[in-house]
């Protein structure tokens, strides 16, 4: 069985808190929050889960 980005969050402290700094950031549309939310969750995955995230289209 392969481990996906979501298994990853679910075991992973900093990635559950930063997906939840970017969705509270998408709700009060504070799109600064949001995007650097983004950023340091791919920036986070790339360093500590040695896991490149796509950036959406």
């Amino acid at each position: 069985m392969t481990e996906t980005p979501a298994d990853r969050r679910a075991a992973c402290e900093i990635c559950e808190l930063l997906k939840d700094l970017e969705a509270e950031g998408r709700e009060s549309r504070d799109q600064s929050m949001e995007v650097d939310a983004r950023v340091r969750y791919r920036r986070h995955m790339r360093e500590a889960h040695r896991r490149e995230i796509p950036l959406p289209r």
